[in-house]
């Protein structure tokens, strides 16, 4: 365990990376803790090993940000949230970057976020009641740096997020992204995720609704190969009553590679009439690669219908035989078993995303 000094220099060498971690191993403020593995939420996710003598762990980010016309970012401090990476964030990032959606604003333009500066970054947008706004976040890298992005929706009554994520780092670099989703009364947030990991990647959501009747689709698929690690983690606290919520996660690990998916439902005593499902299904493609999960619920409420579920297994070998006795090679038998697998995460997608979606997919399919 090590904790993060008081201040850090922003020129980052190979001696100053070794100066840092013995100034962190000896600081005696220990106000911000990186996870580590002995935490349950962590033990899968290697950050300490992973920011060791990483660059951009003390730098600050600045996102590419487009924006529909009528909206502007503003820049201001944004308090941390209680957990490590957000305090990390704030600590390092400067000023975060603010986004206010006005009510009954709606916009066939999206807000597009492309990350690719190593360092830390925070964002906040918030959408105003009735307001109707589509946001895509593109996570993109070149090197081995340390890549940390908070971004915080705020859903005023009736507001409607539309959420695209997709991630393509390298294999070196260190990725995590933390979204804070909260939610008021009859909100419709439906998310979308697409990674093919990195030597650390985590996708966390943290939803939390304080009104009813919420509808939410939370829907995500990693591919890995090689050694990329690729966790997706997700938290939904349930205040409210009458959330409608589905999540579905799909996986594919080929080589050495390591897919995780946590995810927890904690439906509180006031979220009464609660209709909500998660599961998580992969596919192994090497006897080496690996897939951890842990699907969770927590539930207090009395009337309620709650189910999760959890698969991990190989492609079904009798179809892939059917394919190749009519004649299909085995590389393109497993390729569309793969792609038909996946896919099945991005059902209710906007037609034009899915589409591209099923690109990078098949993208990834002619190399693996």
């Amino acid at each position: 365990m090590f904790w993060l000094p008081e201040k850090l220099s922003l020129v980052v060498t190979p001696n100053s990376r070794k100066n840092w971690r013995k100034r962190a191993m000896t600081n005696t403020q220990p106000d911000i803790q990186l996870p580590h593995r002995r935490l349950e939420a962590w033990r899968w996710s290697d950050v300490q090993r992973a920011a060791n003598g990483a660059q951009g762990l003390a730098m600050s980010a600045s996102p590419g940000i487009t924006l529909p016309d009528g909206l502007m970012v503003t820049r201001s401090p944004l308090a941390p949230k209680e957990t490590p990476m957000s305090k990390l964030a704030a600590r390092f990032a400067g000023e975060g970057y603010c986004i206010h959606i006005p009510a009954g604003f709606s916009s066939k333009q999206p807000i597009i976020i492309r990350h690719d500066q190593v360092g830390h970054c925070q964002i906040k947008i918030d959408i105003g009641s009735g307001a109707k706004i589509d946001v895509i976040e593109c996570y993109e890298s070149g090197n081995s740096g340390f890549y940390n992005t908070e971004i915080s929706y705020e859903l005023a009554q009736g507001a409607r997020l539309y959420r695209i994520v997709k991630s393509e780092d390298s294999e070196t670099a260190s990725r995590i992204v933390t979204a804070y989703i909260h939610t008021w009364g009859a909100c419709e947030v439906s998310q979308y995720a697409l990674a093919f990991g990195a030597a650390l990647s985590r996708f966390e959501t943290r939803l939390a609704s304080s009104g009813a009747n919420l509808k939410a689709q939370i829907h995500g698929a990693y591919l890995l190969s090689g050694k990329r690690h690729c966790d997706m983690t997700s938290y939904l606290d349930l205040v409210g009553d009458g959330a409608h919520i589905r999540q579905s996660v799909k996986g594919v690990a080929a080589d050495r590679s390591t897919g995780v998916f946590q995810g927890k439902f904690h439906v509180r005593r006031t979220a009464q009439l609660t209709d909500a499902e998660m599961r998580h299904d992969a596919i192994l493609l090497s006897d080496t690669a690996h897939v951890k999960a842990k699907p969770e619920l927590e539930i207090y409420a009395d009337d309620v219908a709650c189910a999760h579920g959890n698969t991990v297994g190989a492609l079904d070998e009798s179809a892939l035989f059917y394919m190749r006795s009519r004649g299909i090679p085995e590389a393109r038998a497993k390729a569309l078993l793969t792609e038909a697998f996946v896919v099945g995460a991005f059902d209710g997608m906007a037609e034009q995303d899915a589409n591209a979606f099923i690109g990078n997919i098949r993208d990834w399919l002619e190399v693996h």
